[in-house]
């Protein structure tokens, strides 16, 4: 933060009700006696019992020179002059500049305002109420009401230091592994390859993510995401911001927007700007009038591998799946599947599948 950002988050901490923390990855810190809690709740319940030190007190010893943005709760939010309510920053600090005479200048806040009130163990966002089931996840989310755009590949993020810590990804590694020499650009990028490749845990975060419905912790996002689904029957989907489309993960959503939302690798022939390399290779086929996908029966040559799937049907249907005992033909597992066990339950559980679209076309 600079000088001026201090400045005004100390009025913020003096004058308001808000409960800043900090944010460890897996753990949370209490912001004026570094104790750590596991989850978001305990710390801001800690936190509540915590005296507000002075203003001398606050910007030489919390909030010195070098500090980032603060994280702080503002479920609560409520002028401590005159006990008046607020849901957002910047209209409690018009409130505390014109009825109580705070001055404040040009500069930003210095925070970053989160709404931590829990309804059903869901966290909910409060600049668009969308709901998250961690703190996690609602921390990532944040970005899409972003301030600050990262001129390389476009992503925007909410604060400046958000886009400081993601310009690293564009830089070569520089966190290497000392068993392998394999170099990554960040540390946690290092910590899950060991974890993976090497099987080297550290006890303390091993499974540092909890279920919020039960006891159960993990060490990978995933397996959370995939036991709330499996044992709570809870799922969620992921929108895209800049097309609405609604995607079943976030991987799913992470590679949507790289193909789609992310043009960054340009065609040299015709300026053409593509998401991936593999986008540039099919369209450079138009450029080159490369053709490597034959037709076996009829010797045909095809840019692409879903024209030759297109152009196979004028030579009858081609089955994915094949029953090897009454040569039935099937378009998906499922179907094949269905016919064995009606049909030839003796060899039910044998392999007897025959991929002719995958033979047919490689």
């Amino acid at each position: 933060m600079t000088i001026s950002e201090r400045q005004i988050a100390a009025t913020f901490l003096e004058h308001t009700t808000i409960r800043p923390f900090f944010y460890l990855q897996a753990n949370f810190k209490c912001f004026y006696c570094n104790e750590v809690f596991p989850e978001v709740h305990s710390v801001l319940q800690h936190t509540a019992f915590h005296p507000t030190p002075d203003r001398n007190s606050l910007l030489k010893q919390h909030l010195r020179k070098g500090k980032r943005v603060i994280k702080v709760d503002i479920s609560n939010l409520k002028c401590k002059i005159c006990e008046q309510k607020y849901s957002d920053l910047d209209d409690i600090r018009k409130h505390l500049a014109s009825s109580h005479k705070k001055v404040f200048n040009s500069a930003g806040n210095g925070l970053m305002a989160y709404n931590l009130s829990s309804n059903n163990g869901l966290l909910s966002c409060h600049k668009c109420g969308k709901t998250f089931n961690s703190f996690f996840l609602l921390n990532r989310h944040m970005n899409v009401h972003f301030s600050v755009v990262c001129e390389t590949c476009g992503l925007g993020f909410m604060s400046h230091q958000r886009l400081v810590n993601h310009r690293i990804v564009h830089q070569n590694g520089v966190h290497k592994c000392e068993k392998c020499h394999d170099v990554f650009q960040t540390k946690l990028k290092l910590r899950y390859h060991l974890l993976k490749k090497h099987e080297v845990t550290n006890a303390k975060k091993i499974k540092p993510l909890k279920c919020p419905h039960c006891l159960e912790r993990f060490a990978e996002h995933y397996r959370k995401m995939t036991h709330l689904k499996e044992v709570h029957g809870i799922s969620f989907t992921f929108e895209c911001q800049s097309c609405k489309a609604v995607l079943p993960t976030r991987r799913a959503l992470t590679e949507h927007t790289t193909k789609l939302h992310t043009q960054k690798i340009q065609c040299k022939i015709c300026g053409k700007c593509f998401g991936t390399a593999s986008l540039l290779k099919m369209h450079s086929r138009g450029h080159t009038g490369e053709r490597n996908f034959f037709c076996t029966i009829c010797q045909k040559a095809y840019m692409h591998e879903r024209t030759l799937r297109q152009h196979m049907r004028v030579h009858g249907p081609v089955w994915r799946f094949s029953c090897t005992e009454c040569a039935a033909g099937f378009h998906n597992r499922n179907e094949y599947n269905k016919h064995v066990k009606q049909w030839h339950p003796q060899w039910q559980f044998k392999t007897m599948v025959k991929n002719f679209g995958d033979a047919g076309l490689s």
